[in-house]
């Protein structure tokens, strides 16, 4: 399993659950694992080693199976709950939180929840507020190769450096060159989003770490994100189409934005139309994110309705237009 925080997930997932359900069948725990009967064998023989240096089978569990169904014997030293420290406490629910993803559904992240949520209770306010303080500007990161840049970021982000990025625009189809402050990461359907501020636009914004083709460490150190600012609430709110509501706003995209706009935005929320351009509707959302959103497409976007937004939009490119001549 190439993935190692879906390897990891399987792994906290199958040792207490097997505790729980004794004797559960072969069958059962691939079904509910979404693995193989090969590939469940090899995890097996994975947990009797795990222990304390130099790792030798059966030191902290045995795990073993008879008869198409697994059995787990404890070490006496997990039957009774870990005293931990305030510091160990602390660290082990920010680990914790990468799964346990407000997202997902499934068996493994409810119970990740809980426990966390347990831990944190048990911590003194003090080291509340910092678990709280640090959740906000930084997300603890699975390894793996799939997503490139990933580390450079994540150093980046650590040591509040500059980033230089080469970055697709997909609504214009090109590469742009730029410099950024990095916020924090996000992860989210299996897609990484990097919140930072973009010198070039002199604004927060989001970029989608698949579409970076390059990033290059600065020298130049900046202060860090600004207290106040949650990386998770504002990936969230600029990647998410808002909810239904009385408003309603109606845009059009033409067909050659219309790839992206798609991957972006998700089919289900729009309208494809014969000439290839998309409709979506959005509801109870500000004229000032459709003017700016819109006007960002450079023609490719026009307000269908209401009618008096578009003519507010067609009045603040005739002033800007004015500016320039």
């Amino acid at each position: 399993m190439a993935d190692l925080h879906e390897r990891l997930r399987n792994l906290l997932f199958l040792v207490p659950y097997v505790v729980r359900h004794r004797g559960v069948t072969l069958v059962e725990l691939t079904e509910r694992l979404g693995i193989s009967e090969e590939q469940l064998l090899k995890e097996i023989d994975f947990l009797l080693m795990i222990g304390r240096p130099p790792f030798f089978p059966n030191d902290m569990l045995d795990i073993y199976h008879e008869g198409g169904r697994v059995f787990v014997d404890l070490h006496q030293s997990l039957e009774n709950p870990p005293a931990l420290t305030v510091l160990e406490a602390l660290a082990l629910a920010a680990a914790a939180k990468i799964f346990a993803d407000e997202n997902d559904t499934d068996q493994t992240s409810t119970a990740v929840r809980v426990a966390v949520d347990k831990v944190v209770r048990s911590l003194p306010p003090d080291a509340q507020r910092l678990l709280t303080q640090l959740s906000r500007h930084f997300l603890i990161l699975s390894g793996g190769s799939k997503t490139p840049h990933l580390a450079t970021i994540r150093k980046a982000i650590d040591e509040n450096r500059e980033l230089e990025l080469k970055y697709f625009t997909a609504s214009r189809g090109e590469i742009t060159q730029r410099t950024v402050l990095p916020y924090g990461l996000f992860h989210r359907n299996g897609t990484w989003y990097l919140a930072a501020h973009c010198t070039h636009r002199d604004a927060e914004r989001v970029f989608r770490l698949s579409r970076i083709s390059e990033a290059t460490l600065s020298d130049r150190i900046f202060d860090g994100p600004p207290d106040e600012f949650n990386v998770a609430e504002f990936v969230k709110r600029s990647i998410t189409v808002p909810a239904r509501g009385a408003r309603l706003v109606v845009i059009r995209f033409s067909a050659e934005v219309a790839r992206w706009i798609k991957e972006r935005w998700g089919s289900e929320y729009l309208t494809e139309q014969t000439d290839g351009s998309l409709i979506t509707s959005l509801h109870d959302v500000s004229d000032e994110y459709v003017l700016s959103y819109v006007a960002s497409f450079a023609g490719e976007a026009r307000i269908e309705e209401p009618p008096e937004l578009a003519e507010k939009l067609k009045q603040q490119i005739s002033c800007a237009l004015e500016q320039y001549n």
